[in-house]
């Protein structure tokens, strides 16, 4: 893939990762025909989420793993830790669903150069108060029995919150 190409997909940090790590590593691995994918304006809905999951894979190191394993296992290896932020989790699969629906969407709208080519809410956007916004997940962020057990670094009185 040329580099131009990775460089418009590359619009913003994924999972903590910065544009030029994540450039470094679609660089370094067999990822090509993965990004490839969301350059072909036929690629069925299940080939772009599938290619979608591979790349998120890729990104966190796991190819093969699915993202609820990995992120359940970094949820597990911080939480030990004691520092949990989400946003240096990966995805779920739903939201990966989603990201890679609207990514392919934007590609397709903009190598046909037809604006809504394709009707927005089968590919992961919704109709907001400002016009279409993407749909974050479809998932849960974590399963309901770990979520009783997560704690904070907070320092104030949480008589409040129940769990």
């Amino acid at each position: 893939m040329k580099a131009l190409d990775k460089a418009k997909i590359l619009k913003a940090a994924i999972g903590g990762h910065g544009k030029t790590t994540l450039f470094d590593r679609f660089g370094a691995g067999d990822i090509d025909e993965h990004m490839d994918i969301f350059l072909d304006v036929h690629a069925t809905k299940d080939v772009v989420i599938k290619a979608g999951i591979a790349i998120f894979q890729h990104i966190y190191h796991a190819p093969g793993t699915t993202l609820g394993a990995i992120r359940y296992n970094m949820f597990s290896w911080k939480a030990a830790a004691g520092l949990i932020k989400p946003e240096t989790l990966p995805p779920t699969e739903g939201a990966a669903t989603q990201h890679s629906l609207c990514a392919d969407l934007q590609t397709r709208d903009w190598m046909l150069l037809q604006s809504m080519s394709l009707d927005p809410s089968d590919y992961g956007w919704m109709v907001g108060v400002h016009g279409y916004e993407p749909v974050p997940t479809l998932d849960p962020m974590a399963p309901e029995e770990l979520l009783r057990f997560t704690s904070c670094n907070c320092n104030g009185d949480l008589s409040m919150w129940k769990l």
